[in-house]
C-alpha cells in the first residue's frame, strides 16, 4: 500500500475523492478534512494533520495554495500576501515536505473567469458608497496576472530544489468557459475531471 498526502484548498478538495478513485485501491490517500486556505495556514497545519493521522510513511506529497493568498480582504486592498512571503512559506512547506519524502508535486493556481468581472465591478461600486465589501478577487485580467506572476516564481523556485511542477493553471485555461463553475474560480464537474487526471497522473508517475 502506497501513502499520498493532498494538501490545498477548495481546489483540492474538489478534486480528491475523484484522485483516490483513479489511483486505486492500492493506495491510501491522506487529505485534511478542512480547507488548507492560505500557505501559512498550510505550513502552520502540517505538523498538527500528520500527527492526527498518526504519523504515517508517504511516498508522494502533492500541494497546491494561493488563491487564498492572492485575495484582497484587507481595507488597503492589496494581495493578503505578498510575492515574496509566499515564495518563503513555499519554500518552508517544501522543507517541511522533504522530510516526509522527496517524492514532492506542486501544483500551480487555476485562472479564474470572466465572471470575475461584474463581481468586481459590484463589489467597487458598494465600497464606494461605504458599504463592506463581499467579494475578495479582483478583475479577471489582474486577477489572472497575479496568479501568472505567484505562479512563475514560486515554480522557478521549487523545480530549482528538485520539485515536479503540475501545471493546473493550463487545464483550465485551455477551456475557462467548460471547465470553470458558474462563479468563475471553482471548477465546473468537467473541470474536477480533468483536474484529477492530471493531478492522479502526476502522482502515479512517483509511485
Amino acid at each position: 500500500m502506497k501513502n499520498v498526502l493532498l494538501i490545498g484548498d477548495s481546489m483540492r478538495m474538489l478534486y480528491q475523492q475523484r484522485v483516490a478513485e483513479l489511483l486505486g485501491d492500492d493506495v491510501h490517500v491522506y487529505a485534511p478534512e478542512e480547507n488548507c486556505r492560505f500557505t501559512k495556514f498550510a505550513l502552520w497545519g502540517m505538523f498538527f494533520w500528520m500527527m492526527s493521522w498518526g504519523n504515517p510513511k508517504i511516498d508522494v506529497v502533492h500541494w497546491n495554495t494561493g488563491i487564498w493568498d492572492l485575495h484582497r480582504c484587507t481595507a488597503d486592498g492589496k494581495v493578503f500576501t505578498p510575492l515574496d512571503e509566499y515564495l518563503q512559506c513555499n519554500e518552508r512547506l517544501a522543507i517541511q515536505m522533504e522530510s516526509y519524502t522527496k517524492n514532492l508535486i506542486w501544483a500551480t493556481m487555476t485562472p479564474g473567469g470572466r465572471q470575475l468581472d461584474e463581481q468586481t465591478k459590484t463589489n467597487y461600486l458598494l465600497t464606494q458608497k461605504g458599504e463592506p465589501q463581499f467579494f475578495l478577487c479582483d478583475y479577471t485580467d489582474v486577477w489572472n496576472a497575479d496568479i501568472k506572476r505567484y505562479n512563475e516564481a514560486c515554480a522557478k523556485m521549487l523545480s530549482a530544489r528538485g520539485v515536479k511542477i503540475n501545471d493546473l493553471y493550463s487545464v483550465i485555461a485551455a477551456d475557462p468557459d467548460r471547465y470553470l463553475a458558474a462563479d468563475g474560480i471553482h471548477a465546473s464537474l468537467e473541470g474536477i475531471e480533468a483536474l484529477a487526471v492530471q493531478v492522479a497522473d502526476n502522482i502515479r508517475s512517483m509511485l
